[in-house]
């Protein structure tokens, strides 16, 4: 998947905006569980993080496999596919270039609030702690990846742990 990533980029069609400085609307497909293209603008949810695709097997409920990012992509689309998405910059970038913003779905509901009250996202603290709260109360409903049993790894640590950057792609 990274390298599909890396050949859209490289060919074009997913363009960085270090200087993004304007609210962007549009059709937003999933890219990642927290990541989104609108108009060829690669977007990274500011303010949550989410696990990354190869995590999904490192999930598990008892002995099973959760899909912790399965189920948090899946929760993604079905935010996004309610029509046109509203994405506001933060003036953040990633390592190579791609807007933080915070995105609003058709409807107005704040789709990185919604992704951690789902319980399919955690607030990633090491950017900010806007979604503290929220997933404090995730944690007390023990929705999603809070429900008794599921044993996962924070996605910022996953991605130390395997030689990436704290703040990826």
């Amino acid at each position: 998947m990274r390298l599909y990533h890396l050949f859209l980029f490289a060919a074009g069609l997913l363009l960085p905006a270090a200087a993004q400085a304007q609210d962007v609307t549009g059709i937003a497909a999933v890219l990642q569980a927290d990541q989104i293209v609108i108009d060829r603008l690669r977007v990274n949810i500011y303010g949550i993080d989410a696990p990354d695709p190869d995590m999904d097997r490192q999930c598990t409920l008892g002995r099973q496999f959760f899909g912790c990012y399965s189920n948090a992509k899946r929760q993604m689309e079905i935010l996004v596919d309610e029509g046109p998405v509203t994405c506001s910059p933060t003036g953040e970038v990633n390592y190579i270039g791609f807007p933080y913003m915070t995105c609003r779905t058709a409807s107005g509901e704040d789709i990185g609030d919604a992704m951690v009250r789902a319980g399919v996202a955690l607030a990633f603290l090491p950017q900010s702690d806007m979604y503290a709260e929220v997933e404090a109360e995730a944690r007390e409903a023990k929705r999603g990846i809070w429900q008794d049993g599921i044993r996962f790894a924070l996605p910022w640590e996953w991605r130390v742990m395997n030689s990436r950057p704290t703040f990826g792609p």
